[in-house]
């Protein structure tokens, strides 16, 4: 990408923030449906990935998809049961999807980190359905926050709301400085360690690889204005 982005450049890469951090937050928040897993090996992803030089990353389900393709139901099937491994339990999971575990020696939930992001949310009235239950720095939660901002900044910027749209652009850019690039990474070594399952194992490489490239989207966009 050029340093000087056109304002259908922006406009472009703005809504392809939104799809693939939604399409993110579902893969990491909710058991694997047909639905998002045909969502995940469409063209529009794959369109979605190149424009961040991120198209190598569906490489590592694509023994997945074939696996899906021979046997629907028992694939999914072994898919949801991995899910229900690697993010409910109800043994220890492995590559706990919360930012305090990696922030803390004790390997905690709902330690101090939980509080700031959750002061992050409340600044954009974001508040978790499940607050009350489930800490707010979970990685599915991180991501569907962000999801938020971005939907809110392409409206802003298609308004012509330029300002607004820069201000909270930034405050992206923080977030993932402060929060999900210093504990996310970390997070996907581990899954990908953790799992012989290829779609977890490529979509924690896909999650590592696309949050920093969005840090440098939002750089670039912020540089153009």
């Amino acid at each position: 990408m050029k340093s000087e982005l056109k304002q259908d450049s922006i406009t472009m890469l703005l809504v392809n923030r939104t799809y693939l951090y939604r399409l993110l937050q579902n893969l990491f928040g909710n058991e694997p449906t047909l639905k998002t897993l045909h969502i995940l090996d469409s063209d529009h992803t794959r369109t979605a990935l190149t424009l961040l030089s991120l198209e190598d990353g569906l490489h590592g389900v694509e023994v997945f998809f074939k696996q899906l393709e021979t046997n629907m139901e028992d694939t999914l099937e072994k898919c949801c049961s991995e899910y229900t491994r690697l993010f409910i339990g109800p043994t220890t999971l492995p590559a706990p999807p919360w930012e305090s575990v990696y922030l803390t020696k004790e390997r905690l939930i709902f330690q101090e980190s939980t509080l700031k992001v959750r002061q992050c949310y409340l600044k954009y009235n974001y508040l978790p359905a499940n607050y009350r239950s489930e800490p707010d720095d979970h990685i599915a939660l991180e991501l569907d926050f962000m999801a938020n901002l971005s939907h809110l900044t392409e409206n802003f910027f298609q308004e012509g709301k330029i300002s607004e749209g820069v201000d909270i652009l930034k405050d992206q850019k923080a977030f993932l400085e402060e929060h999900l690039l210093v504990w996310a990474p970390q997070f996907a070594a581990e899954l990908e360690a953790s799992t012989p399952h290829p779609l977890y194992q490529g979509i924690a490489s896909i999650i590592k690889e696309f949050l920093q490239a969005d840090l440098v989207v939002i750089d670039e966009i912020l540089e153009s204005i």
